[in-house]
């Protein structure tokens, strides 16, 4: 018994110590330093900071539309990267003219404050104070909402536009169906570990980390929320990361009206690489119908 007692014993340790190391993977945030901003494509735009639901400070962007308008489109990035990489893949929205721009860094990306990802709750904080902004500071700017997000961005998006309604259209490239999903795909992806015990124990750990409950995160159960307001799905057929099975998944709890854009070579961040032209068609005539 004394011997089984110490095997049951070094097994448990081990899973512990696995689960609280996958809670790292988690939460911290691969640095990515922002690669451009609006003033090298020759856009006009203002420097903006405001905090968080919870009092985090975020840095921003707000970039005006050709002409004055009424309707202002948020962008949000993917983690680990920030409002500069989402310059390049909204380009024709900012071409098209008709639309501001709101381009923001969630907590702990750019130079926003704080080093922790939550992966879609306390992001969801972040979004709600880019909300609140708008509405305080540019309130003439956005009497219309849209919203464009990319990976976690676009998570988020959907989880926000379900508790916004003011939000009237949303377009979501690459998103994860939830957040328990994705943290057991990537462990098997890239560490090889299975889903029991190390997945449960990873999300516990981080979930007691960052003070909130992750695995209640997921987008797939609000998604159908958005209708009647227009939704745009777009999907790399080679994303390993947000696989088919996600865009499947949402798509099929997704209702009327919905729109997808599918570009079959594509891995993860690649739809706008692979096919600019049918994205910036797609993107940019979706919000054309939904802010006419």
């Amino acid at each position: 018994m004394t011997w089984l007692a110490w095997g049951l014993g070094s097994v448990l340790v081990i899973a512990l110590g696995v689960g609280f190391y996958g809670s790292l993977a988690v939460t911290d945030i691969p640095f990515l330093a922002v690669p451009y901003t609006p003033q090298d494509f020759g856009w006009p735009y203002e420097a903006v900071s405001f905090p968080s639901e919870d009092g985090v400070r975020l840095e921003g962007w707000f970039v005006p539309a050709a002409k004055p308008s009424d309707t202002t489109i948020i962008v949000q990035h993917g983690v680990g990267s920030n409002h500069g990489d989402m310059l390049f893949n909204s380009m024709a929205l900012h071409q098209e003219g008709r639309w501001n721009l709101f381009y923001y860094n969630f907590r702990g990306h750019g130079a926003s404050e704080g080093h922790l990802t939550s992966l879609g709750p306390l992001e969801l904080r972040d979004m709600n104070g880019a909300l609140a902004f708008l509405k305080t500071q540019k309130p003439e700017a956005c009497r219309h909402l849209g919203v464009f997000g990319h990976s976690l961005g676009a998570a988020v998006a959907i989880v926000g536009a379900s508790r916004h309604p003011e939000i009237e259209a949303v377009a979501a490239e690459s998103p994860f169906a939830s957040i328990s999903l994705t943290v057991r795909r990537f462990a098997w992806m890239y560490h090889g570990l299975p889903y029991f015990p190390f997945v449960p124990l990873a999300i516990f750990f981080a979930s007691l980390r960052l003070g909130l409950r992750l695995g209640q995160f997921a987008p797939v159960d609000v998604i159908g929320t958005i209708s009647p307001r227009p939704l745009l799905l777009i999907q790399g057929g080679r994303d390993l990361r947000i696989p088919m099975s996600d865009f499947q998944t949402l798509w099929a709890a997704a209702r009327e009206p919905k729109e997808q854009f599918l570009v079959p070579g594509a891995d993860h961040g690649d739809p706008w690489m692979i096919d600019k032209q049918g994205y910036e068609s797609h993107l940019v005539n979706f919000f054309r119908k939904a802010f006419p």
